[in-house]
């Protein structure tokens, strides 16, 4: 999958298609604060907000960021499991 084949994708994704790994949760709990968002937080960022920057890892797995204020960014990292329906698994998350 390509860049561009992915943001169709997130343009188009619902919530029940994003599938949260137990690592990315457990990197959400590590680093809970003000700053950092929540699990349904993250959720809205990536369904209503489209990513800054995009870097291609691997063939299906893509690091996303989103801007969210002039010193913080929010980094995703998500794999693509099926694409019809478009399926992505949130692997982990930085900043």
């Amino acid at each position: 999958m390509d860049v561009v084949t992915l943001l169709n994708c997130l343009s188009e994704i619902e919530i029940d298609n994003l599938r949260a790994t137990y690592h990315f949760q457990e990197r959400i709990r590590e680093r809970k604060s003000e700053i950092h968002p929540d699990l349904n937080e993250i959720y809205n960022i990536i369904l209503k907000e489209q990513p800054v920057g995009i870097l291609k890892q691997e063939q299906e797995k893509f690091k996303l960021y989103y801007e969210r204020n002039e010193s913080y960014d929010l980094m995703v990292i998500v794999s693509i499991k099926s694409t019809n329906p478009t399926i992505l698994n949130l692997v982990t998350i930085g900043n």
